[in-house]
């Protein structure tokens, strides 16, 4: 059958000019922050000892909240896609359908942004191994991937921390895990270590950086037939994420007479980009991946009639309320995932979209 995506839209402005061949390229799913690294107010720079710190004292809260299951202790010390990600955790756990992950963690390579005044942040590169299986959906190991797409139980992870002021605690933000194969590439450093950024609106990369995640997403959403695919590149977090979703990876299947969709899109959470060595960009975004089963009336805007029981995956019990029948009309869930890609200079490759965290933060069912 047929899988129409709901809302597909043009980003506006997104007029990608790559070749003459290629012309403007629309995709769907615009809705990213567009917000850089720079805030209001003088901050001072954030030093590798700093950073140390920060890294340090997270990792000792989280292992701590991990084995106590303390869920004030586990919420304290995370922002953004973090946040939701381990609220999906405690609410796994309070359900006893999972556990907080606890991983251990290697010696950390710090990225350190020019300074640039407040929010301050700084990424850190660091292999993790998993000590608890947290059995959640999203988790990386877990029976159904993240979105579908396995994640090695142990890897290398990007981790973005953030200090809103100066008042302000440092919080992990997101994290997310390089696959097999995958690396970040040289950064463009200067004499003190510290790495340019990138204004999303730039025009020295294949696209503006404001832009990676709608054009991941118009791949996502179509496959390798989306225009965007001419300068995003193939691989397991682009036409990967797409399969996932076509071949209902995650279980989520329609019965005879209904419809399956899903959807890549933008969140509100920033976008953050570092300079790359040969003048590209690493941009660090987040996106809602949505997935719906549903009577076609709903599609069309019409009255809907009940059909036949949607089957519920298990996974999505924890999410659910206990003891209802079987939707017969919409099943909804939604991922909150944070990616990490390589938007190259102009004229030097695709986009690359080398590492992705989050998971399964919603569902809802009628």
């Amino acid at each position: 059958m047929a899988y129409p995506k709901r809302g597909t839209r043009l980003l506006a402005g997104a007029a990608l000019v790559i070749t003459a061949a290629l012309g403007a390229v629309g995709c769907t799913s615009a809705s990213t922050a567009a917000s850089g690294a720079g805030g209001a107010g003088a901050g001072p720079a954030v030093s590798t000892a700093e950073a140390r710190q920060v890294f340090g004292a997270y990792v000792s809260v989280a292992d701590r909240a991990a084995v106590t299951g303390n869920a004030s202790l586990a919420l304290s010390s995370v922002t953004g896609v973090q946040k939701q990600t381990v609220g999906a955790q405690l609410r796994a756990a309070q359900s006893g359908t999972g556990e907080l992950a606890r991983y251990r963690f290697g010696a950390p390579t710090f990225y350190l942004p020019q300074p640039d005044g407040y929010p301050r942040w700084f990424v850190a590169n660091v292999g993790r191994t998993l000590v608890s299986q947290p059995g959640v959906p999203g988790a990386p190991g877990s029976a159904n991937g993240t979105a579908g797409v396995p994640l090695a139980v142990s890897g290398q992870v990007l981790m973005v921390f953030e200090q809103g002021s100066a008042t302000s605690p440092w919080l992990l933000a997101s994290t997310s895990q390089l696959p097999p194969g995958s690396s970040v590439p040289p950064l463009a450093t200067n004499s003190a270590g510290y790495v340019a950024t990138v204004s999303l609106t730039s025009g020295a990369q294949l696209a503006s950086p404001q832009i990676a995640g709608p054009l991941q997403a118009a791949v996502v959403d179509d496959g390798p037939a989306s225009a965007a695919a001419k300068v995003v590149a193939a691989g397991n977090l682009t036409t990967g994420l797409y399969t996932a979703a076509r071949d209902s990876v995650t279980g989520l299947t329609a019965p005879r007479g209904d419809i399956y969709l899903w959807e890549l899109e933008g969140t509100h959470y920033v976008t953050r980009a570092l300079r790359t060595a040969n003048g590209g960009a690493l941009v660090f975004y987040s996106m809602y991946l949505d997935s719906t089963v549903e009577v076609p009336a709903l599609l069309n805007k019409g009255v809907p009639t009940a059909g036949l029981p949607i089957t519920v995956p298990g996974y999505l019990d924890f999410l659910l309320p206990a003891g209802k029948p079987a939707p017969r009309l919409r099943l909804d869930s939604q991922q909150l995932l944070s990616f990490t890609a390589v938007d190259p200079a102009a004229g030097a490759g695709k986009i690359q979209v080398i590492a992705m965290g989050g998971g399964l933060t919603y569902a809802d069912a009628s």
